[in-house]
């Protein structure tokens, strides 16, 4: 069991690849309710299936003849892998490819007591079951054969990473630069509402203080009898009226200026975002698509809102 050549190896990679491809696929298939094509690659492989077949061959086969033991062992190393792919991978590109975090005894959401409760019983099936002919059919096969096809297994597997990393890296620019631009426009919206609470309020002070210097000169008019007291109250009236009109006229036409003057700045800065998000071509963005529709439970926690906006853009392709 232990005396396999390093290409049959790689077989034994791809083939368990493409096993979890056609499980995944069929299973968020029927839970969609639609044909997903699941998986980070293009191609009918999912990497952690073959990693992780290959971790419970190594932690399982020695104690093949103990279904308990092939549990815990294929259990625990697959868990163990689960999680340092998980946390790997949103530590890259931001984005979390699956997510556990509503699931019962989650660790991150990367793990959880389901998921590895999952990978036990797969081990199990594994080793009882699917890894007899699978390597069966490797081991007969002869060694030139095996080394042109692991080969060109190998060839087309880093053609395919290599693509996926650049979308995978596409889709972390371009929900960045969302989230950059979400940002600002909040920033302006708020700040533009504390200018104009600013000003409004400037306004009704001064406008109260006027109508409170009106009220007292209507009741020193009523008060006094002589028309030089009244025709003094009624000058300094007037005089005291024009200097608060301009003195909130002027705190105004600061208020305005200042205003101005930093809505030209914001609107240079929304002209900067939409700069950057006009940078992002149409290739990369669809691409960026292409990769979230293939992992429909994808998520992110830093940058939740710009990947749901992505992805109700994407249902509107």
């Amino acid at each position: 069991m232990y005396q396999y050549h390093f290409f049959q190896w790689i077989l034994f990679f791809f083939i368990y690849c493409f096993f979890g491809w056609i499980w995944e696929s069929c299973y968020v298939s029927v839970k969609g309710r639609k044909w997903v094509n699941r998986g980070f690659l293009h191609g009918p492989l999912i990497p952690i299936y073959g990693f992780g077949a290959i971790a419970v061959l190594f932690a399982a086969i020695p104690v093949r003849d103990n279904l308990a033991l092939v549990y815990i062992f294929g259990m625990a190393g697959a868990t163990l892998l689960e999680y340092v792919t998980g946390a790997t991978m949103e530590r890259i590109f931001k984005v979390r490819y699956w997510d556990y975090s509503g699931k019962f005894l989650n660790i991150n959401g990367h793990v959880c007591l389901v998921a590895s409760l999952a990978w036990g019983a797969f081990s199990v099936l594994m080793i009882r079951y699917v890894h007899a002919p699978v390597e069966l059919a490797v081991t007969q096969m002869q060694a030139d054969v095996a080394e042109v096809l692991a080969f060109a297994l190998v060839l087309a597997f880093a053609v395919d990473a290599t693509q996926s990393f650049n979308e995978a890296m596409d889709l972390r620019e371009i929900i960045e630069r969302i989230t950059e631009s979400s940002q600002e426009l909040k920033r302006i919206q708020k700040r533009v509402d504390v200018i104009a609470a600013v000003i409004d309020a400037d306004v009704q002070e001064h406008r109260k203080k006027a109508e409170e210097f009106k009220k007292t000169v209507e009741e020193r008019l009523l008060a006094e009898n002589r028309l030089q007291e009244l025709s003094e109250t009624i000058g300094e009236y007037l005089e005291r009226a024009r200097d608060k009109s301009t003195e909130a006229a002027h705190g105004i036409r600061e208020e305005i200026d200042r205003m101005t003057g930093e809505m030209k700045r914001l609107q240079e800065s929304l002209g900067r975002q939409q700069q950057k998000l006009g940078q992002v071509r149409n290739k990369q963005y669809m691409r960026s698509i292409g990769l979230l529709r293939r992992n429909p439970g994808a998520s992110s926690r830093k940058y939740r809102e710009a990947l749901e906006e992505l992805w109700q853009r994407s249902k509107r392709l």
